[in-house]
């Protein structure tokens, strides 16, 4: 666990004791300055992140807390910005990227002055110091780790509000759950578990299966694991379905992957009650930069937009079936309903999030790289 009893502001010479309730001393802001990593032309994981020391500290604005951060916590949708594929990304502006982020409050609310947060940010936690609402941060539970906090809301809501809110997750329902080993698809497992809902764990390949065998609660069934093939992808879900579960459909598939594999989960969709939640396109996701000059890339990404799943409107009343997509980010500002979601959240008393590599502050740049590789497991973490 990575955890300081005593963290400054950078650039200032007072010292702030992160207690639990304990009030802390309003910091100066003069010449106050902390570290980001900024992106001015996106299109590189490495080449357009620039890490700068004096990104000037402004006064906190009303309604606002200020997090000395310990950790950072990495999504998938933080390298679809860096490379400039990102639709909510600021255009034609350098911006400080980072959606999730855990730490000190070292000013703001008296509520969580001087605790362990966790928070998350439209943008801006890719910073050694966040200002965000008090509304975007929670209190740190005193048996997790920084590592943990900085890798629960984010995950945990998105696949919360896909399985709750649109899926409307009930028990026995049976869940097709993509990216199974990944840190949202942890997650989902351990809600479908919370709820009694029934999993199918989809993961890219056979080394992922240790991490879904060590999950914390009951072990799924062996065949309810799939190792997906883009050729017998529809099969392989149907075949896992009634082994597992001596059933004929699934009710809600959980979907960031998209491409090749949207048929197993659209074909084996039940009608009526049958939800296909989208919150991602990994499988779109390209190797490497998007550069004009990297023509395979972009000769690829041109392809799989070309060939990407399409659903006519007109035929969704004869499927009777429902799709749904959405980005959590536009969430972050709707104070009602993103504390609503919180509250839902802590009464279900998950389990801490399962981190799976940890890098260091000036390593975020390979980080992104690894996480953009596919081979990761569990949750990307920055340590500050």
């Amino acid at each position: 666990m990575l955890h300081r009893d005593r963290t400054t502001l950078p650039n200032t010479n007072r010292v702030y004791r992160a207690s639990h309730g304990r009030k802390v001393a309003r910091p100066s802001l003069a010449n106050a300055t902390r570290e980001a990593w900024e992106v001015s032309t996106p299109g590189s994981l490495v080449g357009s992140l620039r890490l700068r020391k004096d990104v000037a500290l402004t006064p906190l604005a009303k309604d606002s807390v200020r997090v000395d951060v310990k950790c950072v916590g990495l999504n998938f949708a933080d390298v679809f910005t860096v490379l400039g594929l990102y639709g909510a990304t600021p255009k034609n502006e350098t911006f400080i990227p980072g959606l999730e982020f855990s730490g000190v409050c070292v000013e703001g609310d008296e509520s969580v002055l001087g605790k362990r947060v966790m928070g998350v940010t439209r943008f801006g936690a890719f910073a050694s110091v966040v200002d965000v609402p008090k509304h975007q941060v929670r209190v740190i539970p005193d048996e997790w780790s920084f590592q943990e906090g900085a890798s629960f809301i984010v995950q945990s809501l998105t696949v919360y509000y896909g399985l709750a809110a649109l899926g409307r997750i009930r028990k026995d329902d049976v869940c097709l759950i993509h990216s199974a080993s990944g840190g949202c698809g942890s997650q989902a497992l351990a809600i479908c578990e919370k709820v009694g809902a029934k999993a199918i764990a989809v993961i890219g390949d056979e080394s992922k299966k240790s991490v879904l065998e060590k999950k914390r609660g009951s072990p799924l069934p062996p065949s309810a694991i799939i190792v997906r093939d883009r050729r017998t992808f529809v099969e392989q879900v149907r075949k896992a379905v009634r082994l597992s579960y001596d059933r004929e459909e699934v009710d809600i598939v959980l979907d960031a992957t998209l491409g090749d594999f949207f048929a197993g989960g659209w074909e084996n969709l039940s009608k009526g009650r049958g939800v296909y939640v989208v919150y991602g396109a990994a499988d779109m996701t390209p190797r490497g930069d998007v550069k004009w000059w990297n023509v395979w890339n972009w000769g690829k990404l041109i392809y799989k937009y070309l060939t990407r799943p399409k659903i006519d409107a007109m035929e969704l009343p004869g499927e009777n079936k429902t799709i749904a997509g959405f980005n959590l980010i536009w969430m972050f500002d709707k104070s009602d309903m993103l504390l609503s979601l919180l509250s839902d959240l802590e009464n279900l008393k998950l389990p801490p999030p399962m981190v799976g590599m940890e890098f260091k502050w000036e390593e975020l740049p390979k980080a992104l790289e690894m996480f953009q590789s596919g081979k990761t497991s569990g949750k990307i973490v920055i340590n500050l």
